[in-house]
């Protein structure tokens, strides 16, 4: 099926309103089940947190710079076919080391959640930009995204922790 960028863009705000609330539960955040993770809740948010912070200030940076005349790179064919698969498969997946948890306090968790969501709400009024940008940034294993693309990537990346998140908590 066919995805937009406003539809990547509202995944991607549901998914920071969705970490909001769990960041909120605060008893829960330390729930492990290594059976599904080898982090907890908390680990996974703290992760979505760094991936959602880096994006979205690379995508303003993009969106503010001068926009060039064709794309110079693009991602992998196993990006190509994530991105339109619309999920993430389970496994062990190598993050890229700015994204790991770092044992942030709850509360700082929280904070961060809530610095994004102004950064994801001011990306509404510029989808013909986001989707016009040739600009790209590599993903460590899928290749270069530009800003709608990584839109759709965060989209489905929140929504891939989130499953992991609600398998730990059935646990």
């Amino acid at each position: 099926m066919p995805y937009t960028t406003r539809d990547s863009l509202s995944g991607v705000r549901a998914g920071i309103r969705r970490c909001l609330e769990r960041a909120d539960d605060v008893d829960r955040l330390a729930v492990s089940a290594p059976e599904v993770s080898a982090w907890s809740v908390q680990d996974h948010l703290e992760h979505l947190l760094f991936s959602d912070r880096n994006v979205l200030r690379w995508v303003l940076r993009a969106l503010a710079r001068l926009n060039p005349q064709t794309r110079e790179q693009f991602p992998h064919e196993i990006g190509l076919a994530l991105l339109a698969r619309g999920s993430i498969p389970r496994g062990r997946g190598p993050a890229p080391d700015f994204t790991l948890p770092d044992g942030l306090a709850p509360a700082d968790v929280r904070a961060g959640f809530e610095a994004l969501r102004p950064l994801a709400a001011g990306l509404r009024t510029q989808l013909a930009e986001l989707d016009a940008c040739r600009h790209t940034l590599p993903h460590h294993v899928l290749g270069h995204f530009t800003p709608a693309e990584w839109l759709r990537f965060l989209h489905l990346h929140h929504r891939h922790h989130d499953a992991i998140i609600r398998d730990i908590q059935a646990a």
